[in-house]
């Protein structure tokens, strides 16, 4: 079999599975169009081409006179020359202005008006039919056992119309029925979702949402009856005789004209989500142009079912015509058959360049005392200091990545460098995103599993910070005031942070609604963090029992090394409009809860210094959050494969723990409150902070 028969038919099947995206387009079109900045200029000039395509097919076959072998049925042809001269003429004018990618269906639509106004001029001869649905129901009416005449006739039919008995013969009541149909339900289906919307998930429908639900299930039916007749009517031209002239012609001409329109139709519905989306980013800066969007997904309903139509005339004039689909003048450019498909599978190959600055610092911020806070530490005799220097890193590596449909970097396979660094001080900071290694899985191995876990929406990021140079000082604190009264000792000491992500991206579930509130990621799922420090621990209990107001110093532990280890649940989120715009602010936030094990000991007696310890093994509760603001710059075209963004972000990770020693409870009449009785903490926060500039080229 050639590849081409064979790719046309997965282009019309895969079209004709999808409402908006045909399956062949899908890729190509996501990035050409997904992620470009919402330009009002863009968005009416696209809405435009939809809105005539749509005009553009009901002229073409309801009121454009025809004869046989008219030249402005051989006017529409499209190869890849003339498309390229085409899409040059429109690419540096406004509004597409060289930053735009232009779709298919504006060359398509520009060829077609191309087409009507050579229709238009004077002819040497009255048209033999008033319009092309005229042609085919002659076509189809005709005999196919009656002998052939002796002699050239100029019609295949007489001057009357055929009968509307014939299943041709109601084909443009068909066709304008099917239109009509389609505007009308997606009007009626928003009613619906409107008077839905806010109501409780089982609460019976009102009246008026009732009666709105029936118009809808009456206008399906009526759509469905539409579609029937014009799939009678597609049956009769299949089996319509076209041995002899001029119905050959007729048989050619008419496949020529609807397999142009099909490709028009398919071409614009690859486009038309994102100009829906685009309408309803302007829409929120301009309120009235809310009509646009609306507009422009009942153009979507009414281009699909047109192309429905279009798609069973033309696979049914094919036989007659005696002409594969894939040959006709509305696939003679070969941008969406196989060399669409070379270059779908070329767009979706990616070499990533990053490189990745970075300059991250630890500090300890104090908890508040009781004078801004619940806390407080008056009686303690001794804290620790953290000094620590920050550490600097340059790093790079390279990623192979591929996407699978809809998936960006479904693939990712290591081309380069093992580790992300390339210079460092202070310490270093390692990143790596494969879930495969993380459960012990190497090379190949982890990377068929990476590809599935990121497939399903499994999301993994592992961060190792280790900070090689910084000291601990222990300093005395006056118990009456609080202020410090000098360095007791000190000590050097590394610092180690292991911090594991493994999140589901839930945007996947409804990418729409994320697209619409500029969320980019949302991962819920799991945060293991462990890193080792120096720790004083703080014992307090309320000083009023039953309050949970302010807590009081009841007593302090030596200064001791531990572990601080978290399995914690929560998420983190990216607000930003992606990576298309030339300039766009980004924000990050993060917020898991959980404990984990730790092991602790306090004085036997604290008068003894040195002295027998307590040494206890409990639960330390924690809570981390993370917070960064940035801004992403492209540096190149829209329309360029070649692509270089640098990323410039501040992040700050805040992690807060502490134990819970006792619960309180007080009973008051018959209700009883709970607060914590005791508990214990390390007077503090762990902050971890800094810029981060990340340079990416993608090829």
């Amino acid at each position: 079999m050639r590849p081409g028969p064979a790719l046309a038919g997965l282009f019309l099947a895969a079209a004709a599975a999808s409402a908006c995206v045909p399956a062949t387009y899908n890729v190509r079109a996501a990035r050409a169009f997904a992620n470009e900045d919402a330009r009002r200029a863009i968005v009416d000039d696209r809405a435009a081409d939809l809105e005539r395509a749509v005009w553009l097919a009901d002229e073409v076959l309801a009121n454009t006179p025809y004869s046989p072998g008219d030249a402005w049925v051989a006017a529409l042809r499209l190869d890849d020359d003339e498309g390229e001269r085409l899409r040059e003429r429109f690419e540096e004018a406004a509004p597409y202005d060289g930053e735009h990618e232009v779709p298919l269906a504006k060359l398509y639509r520009v060829k077609l008006d191309e087409a009507l106004a050579r229709a238009a001029a004077p002819r040497p001869a009255p048209p033999a039919f008033a319009r092309l649905f005229d042609a085919l129901a002659a076509l189809a009416a005709r005999d196919p056992t009656a002998p052939p005449p002796t002699a050239p006739s100029p019609t295949l039919a007489p001057a009357a119309p055929p009968p509307a008995s014939s299943a041709a013969g109601r084909l443009p009541a068909a066709w304008q029925a099917l239109a009509g149909h389609a505007r009308a339900l997606a009007v009626e289906e928003r009613s619906v979702e409107r008077l839905s919307a806010g109501r409780p998930l089982g609460a019976p429908d009102t009246p008026e949402l009732a009666a709105a639900k029936g118009k809808v299930a009456a206008r399906r039916r009526a759509l469905a009856g539409a579609q029937r007749d014009i799939a009678d009517a597609a049956a009769e031209l299949r089996a319509a005789s076209a041995g002899q002239e001029p119905a050959a012609t007729i048989a050619r001409d008419a496949l020529r004209v609807t397999s142009f329109l099909l490709r028009m139709h398919t071409e614009a519905l690859a486009v038309a989500p994102y100009v829906v989306k685009q309408a309803r980013r302007v829409a929120r800066g301009e309120p009235g142009y809310g009509a646009t969007a609306a507009r422009a997904e009942a153009l979507s309903r009414v281009l699909e079912e047109q192309r429905e139509a279009l798609s069973a005339c033309a696979e049914a004039l094919a036989v007659p015509a005696r002409t594969p689909l894939e040959d006709t003048a509305g696939f003679e450019m070969q941008e969406s058959l196989l060399e669409q498909g070379r270059a779908i599978s070329l767009d979706a190959v990616h070499l990533q360049l990053k490189s990745d600055v970075e300059l991250l610092f630890f500090h300890q911020l104090a908890s508040p005392s009781s004078s801004g806070g619940i806390n407080d530490y008056r009686g303690r005799t001794r804290r620790l200091a953290y000094d620590v220097d920050p550490v600097f890193m340059v790093g790079g590596r390279a990623l192979l990545t591929y996407d699978f449909e809809h998936v960006r970097n479904a693939a990712r396979l290591n081309a380069g460098f093992k580790t992300d660094r390339l210079f460092s001080s202070g310490g270093d900071i390692a990143y790596d995103s494969s879930l495969g290694k993380l459960i012990g899985l190497n090379g190949f191995a982890s990377d068929v599993f990476d590809i599935g876990a990121d497939l399903v929406g499994i999301s993994t990021s592992l961060k190792i910070a280790r900070f090689t140079s910084g000291n601990v000082t222990e300093l005395a604190v006056d118990p009456a005031t609080g202020r410090d009264a000098g360095a007791v000792a000190s000590a050097p000491f590394q610092l180690l942070v292991r911090q594991i992500d493994v999140g589901f991206d839930v945007t996947k579930l409804f990418p729409e609604a994320a697209d619409d509130l500029y969320l980019e990621e949302l991962l819920v799922g799991f945060r293991y963090m462990d890193y080792k420090l120096p720790r004083i621990f703080y014992a307090l209990r309320e000083r009023e029992p039953g309050t949970g107001d302010v807590y009081v110093f009841e007593r302090q532990s030596p200064a001791q090394s531990v572990t601080s280890r978290f399995y914690q649940g929560g998420f983190s989120l990216r607000m930003g409009n992606g990576e298309w715009p030339r300039v766009a602010p980004f924000g990050d936030l993060g917020l898991y809860g959980g404990a984990g094990p730790v092991r602790y000991a306090f004085s036997a007696d604290p008068a003894v210094p040195g002295g027998p310890r307590e040494v206890d093994e409990a639960t330390m509760i924690a809570l981390s959050g993370n917070l960064s603001v940035g801004l992403r710059l492209r540096l190149t075209s829209y329309l360029s494969r070649l692509r270089l963004l640098t990323e410039l972000s501040y992040n700050v990770e805040a992690v807060g723990q502490g134990i819970v020693s006792s619960i309180h409870a007080t009973r008051r009449g018959d209700e009883t409150t709970y607060t914590v009785g005791r508990k214990i903490d390390i007077g503090g926060f762990d902050l971890f902070h800094g810029p981060r500039l990340l340079a990416v080229l993608v090829l």
